[in-house]
């Protein structure tokens, strides 16, 4: 944990994720904005907090400086930034006016917390943020990512790579300020005062206060930055042939890209394998519709795999599963697993798995997933489509599954049942979802929920959600031939 012992607590969103590598750094932007308030409520919206949020009185603290926060521009592909081991503080005010004496003393103050905690030089690597120029970006900014990546100590926004804004645009004497500041153990400053705001610029007519960045709130993309952010496990199993790697099958594939003339292909029941996953879905849906499915619920459990790992902290890993299956459009409650009693008989997983969906579906809804459990079942030890669900789903002492039957809505939208599942066993066993348990050699829960997918707002994440998981995504997935 690494929260500053004189600043409030204030979280919003939440982090984006743990830091990736990279020195630590400490980023300064400015909020464009005249009120702490005001711009918590816009991180709020924006889903794009940074780690603290400073102004003349108080210094709020959004996100643990262990973690990455959502303040910057973070392409796909490109350089990471966010979780790059950046800590970034907002200093409310404006990029093309001085700054209040008062709140460079406390973001002066708070960085030198940080650069404790963290090892953290004070230096500008890329120079000193530029003052602005006629009230506008002066232009001439360093956005080197070779020493944003290698480099420790002091950035401005201006010099972060993948971005377009200019602040916090110090002048000279404010960036030294805030490097030279000293404090006493009361956090008294005992070095020089910064520099005051001068008067006449203050009150002429270029310093209105409303920001002359135009492209404020670029960089506050919402949730398509959450998913830019998002961490995705990558990983197969071992020994699958080339060419299942590298040429999916066309029919998984197919659905997985299918784009506009897709929208209209209404199929026969299907069903696949999607890592650790079992779904079916019945008739009538669209090749498009089981694509976002099998992309939402993929990304999902990749996303948790690479915050958590899926068997030794599966009640963790499902928290972080149903927060990225929200933000994608589905609505879901709290996961609430509850122990499945056994007596002494032996039971099947899939049995017991599959009947305790009938809480949230009915019996012809599971038609298709219990011919999908059967497919399954058939398939021989050594094929690749079993390899592939038992590689995800479990480990040596336990493991981790769900099992999904979808279907459109009265309101025609897609409904799911979900029935999420992970166990503890004192052996390991090969087909597990199939092997016979007794009661005392498994102790196994379950939660099972109703979901329904916002239509609407997937629409929207779709290009991002392919992008996120881009080539990898069909190496994941296996269609399971039913008996229709």
């Amino acid at each position: 944990m690494a929260r500053c012992p004189f600043a409030t607590w204030r979280p919003i969103s939440g982090s984006c994720g743990p830091h990736l590598g990279g020195p630590f750094k400490i980023v300064h932007h400015t909020t464009e904005g005249s009120t702490a308030q005001g711009a918590m409520d816009a991180f709020r919206r924006n889903r794009s907090d940074p780690h603290f949020t400073v102004d003349a009185t108080t210094i709020f603290q959004h996100v643990d400086t262990a973690e990455g926060a959502r303040a910057l521009r973070n392409d796909a592909g490109g350089v990471q930034t966010n979780r790059d081991s950046a800590v970034q503080i907002e200093l409310v005010g404006f990029a093309h006016l001085p700054k209040d004496s008062r709140a460079l003393t406390n973001v002066a103050r708070l960085c030198r917390w940080i650069e404790e905690q963290h090892g953290i030089p004070r230096k500008w690597p890329s120079g000193r943020p530029l003052p602005a120029k006629n009230g506008k970006d002066p232009g001439g900014h360093s956005r080197d990512p070779a020493i944003w990546d290698s480099a420790s100590g002091h950035f401005g926004h201006c010099h972060v790579p993948e971005n377009s804004h200019w602040d916090p645009a110090y002048s000279a004497a404010e960036a030294d300020f805030i490097l030279a500041a000293t404090f006493s153990e009361d956090g008294a400053l005992v070095s020089p005062a910064p520099p005051p705001r001068p008067a006449a610029r203050r009150a002429s007519k270029s310093a209105a206060p409303t920001s002359t960045m135009p492209d404020h709130g670029v960089n506050a993309v919402g949730i398509h930055g959450y998913l830019n952010d998002l961490a995705v496990q990558t990983l197969e199993p071992p020994g699958m042939p080339v060419a299942r790697r590298r040429a999916p099958a066309k029919r998984s594939g197919a659905v997985l890209r299918a784009g506009a003339a897709g929208k209209t292909a209404r199929q026969a029941p299907q069903a696949s394998i999607n890592a650790g996953s079992v779904l079916s879905f019945a008739a009538g849906l669209q090749e498009q519709e089981r694509g976002d499915v099998l992309y939402s619920l993929q990304l999902a459990q990749r996303a948790a795999s690479a915050a958590h790992d899926r068997f030794t902290q599966s009640q963790a890993w499902y928290q972080t599963y149903v927060e990225v299956l929200e933000n994608l459009g589905w609505t879901s409650g709290q996961m609430s697993f509850t122990h499945h009693e056994e007596d002494e008989r032996e039971f099947r997983m899939d049995q017991v798995a599959v009947d305790l969906l009938l809480a949230v579906a009915r019996r012809d809804q599971l038609a298709v997933l219990d011919q999908a459990v059967t497919a399954l079942g058939q398939l021989a030890e050594d094929d690749d489509t079993v390899k592939l669900f038992d590689f995800h789903a479990s480990s040596q002492s336990g493991g981790n599954f769900q099992l999904g039957a979808v279907q459109r809505d009265r309101g025609g939208g897609l409904s799911m049942a979900l029935g999420a599942y992970y166990f503890r066993a004192v052996d390991s066993r090969k087909r597990f979802l199939f092997a016979q348990w007794g009661a005392r050699q498994v102790n196994f829960w379950a939660c099972a929920q109703r979901l329904t997918l916002n239509a609407a707002l997937y629409e929207q994440l779709r290009d991002d959600v392919q992008a996120k998981l881009a080539a990898d995504a069909p190496r994941y997935i296996a269609s399971l031939k039913l008996a229709y």
